[in-house]
């Protein structure tokens, strides 16, 4: 299995969605999750000139029916409206985040009500197992504060080069802060048992 055949298969598509990748670069994913979608929008934001222009390039007969936006910038320079997107991931875009649970809560926000946030880290950037782990337990900690739940972590290997993606869901209904903060630490410090094991393919 390819990366990219992984990364549509944890988007799990379906017809009528909105969907953002978040730092979609020279746009060859979101090329690849245009062409797997059915009467869905998509849109993508990337903060370089110069890979959002070949993003233009790549996906322009996407752009042309309008089935397709894409942005240059930040996540906070959308203008989008609050709960518009189903699916809001990326693939690598977090590394340059300062502060993952900042960015995760300004993201949630752009999601629905029952929404799902992915990230994924890009194959061969982390060269021992530990580093995944490590670099997991950081999202999945920013996702709870954020106030995600129902958060899944995934390990898979490409050609011997680990990668992880890890979903977190926007509530359908309102919890309490504290006793979320109360499950959640339970979660993280309960070992290692909770992540699954890398899946070679």
């Amino acid at each position: 299995m390819k990366q990219s055949e992984w990364i549509i298969r944890e988007l799990d598509l379906q017809p009528h969605q909105h969907l953002l990748e978040v730092g979609c670069g020279s746009g060859r994913l979101l090329a690849a999750v245009a062409g797997k979608a059915h009467s869905c929008f998509l849109a993508g934001i990337e903060p370089s000139v110069t890979l959002y222009r070949r993003a233009m390039r790549r996906n322009a007969a996407y752009l042309r029916q309008e089935t397709m936006q894409l942005h240059l910038g930040q996540i906070y320079d959308l203008s989008y409206p609050a709960s518009y997107f189903h699916t809001i991931y990326g693939s690598g875009s977090y590394y340059s985040w300062k502060n993952f649970a900042t960015e995760c809560l300004r993201i949630s926000s752009l999601l629905r009500t029952g929404g799902r946030l992915i990230l994924l880290s890009q194959p061969g950037h982390y060269r021992q197992e530990e580093d995944l782990r490590t670099e997991a337990a950081r999202l999945q900690a920013a996702f709870l504060k954020a106030g995600l739940t129902d958060i899944h972590t995934e390990f898979r290997s490409f050609s011997s080069r680990g990668c992880l993606s890890v979903t977190g869901s926007k509530p359908t209904h309102q919890f309490d802060y504290q006793e979320n903060v109360s499950v959640n630490n339970r979660l993280l410090n309960s070992g290692a048992s909770f992540i699954s094991k890398v899946v070679e393919t």
